[in-house]
């Protein structure tokens, strides 16, 4: 088994409440399957800070662990309240982990940075990523986002064989739509995602 970490802005304005939409639908599968993790640790707005990732992620970075961000970011950081928490200074800290988040960006520069500094591998959004909070696609868009994470988790697939399902995933659902006459916006902003994702470091674990 392995411990996971999930930090998530749960106090932001715009996207708190899709951010614990996220976090509860990782929560809820290690709860009904709890061979999956060792532990799993909460990271809320509030810890969201470089004073608390330096000293909470060295604990347990010896063994691997997934560190999961449900935050906004930047190329070269995750951010909560405007400030980054994760950046080039401290990604130090994540080596041995499976690094997966769902925050814009941070695909550009940061996550080969991650990689560079012990890594194991990277998921996530290398442009802009849209979250959809109206109600009849935001778990379309939830499943969207952790679909990777959780094939991962509870299957015998690789990050990488997890990752091209995930891409499938994306283009089944807009297929899907597209045969429904949704909206377009919807499905182009659903496009733009699949694109923006990108799988960094070591695919075969």
């Amino acid at each position: 088994m392995i411990n996971i970490v999930i930090a998530y802005d749960d106090q932001n304005a715009d996207l708190g409440q899709y951010f614990i939409d996220c976090q509860n639908d990782i929560t809820a599968l290690l709860a009904e399957q709890d061979h999956l993790a060792n532990s799993c640790s909460l990271v809320t707005s509030r810890l969201c800070n470089v004073a608390y990732i330096d000293l909470a992620i060295p604990q347990i970075n010896p063994s691997p662990f997934v560190f999961i961000a449900y935050t906004h970011g930047i190329d070269d950081g995750l951010r909560c309240d405007g400030v980054s928490f994760v950046s080039m200074d401290n990604c130090h800290h994540f080596s041995n982990s499976f690094f997966y988040s769902t925050a814009c960006l941070i695909g550009k520069k940061l996550a080969p940075e991650l990689i560079r500094h012990g890594c194991k591998a990277f998921i996530g959004f290398k442009e802009e990523s849209v979250a959809f909070k109206k109600a009849s696609y935001k778990q379309t868009s939830i499943k969207c986002d952790n679909f990777a994470l959780q094939m991962f988790l509870t299957s015998n697939a690789s990050i990488g064989q997890s990752f091209d399902a995930m891409k499938n995933y994306y283009t089944n659902k807009i297929d899907h739509f597209l045969e429904l006459g949704e909206d377009l916006l919807f499905i182009g902003d659903l496009i733009a995602n699949r694109e923006a994702l990108v799988c960094l470091g070591n695919k075969t674990l």
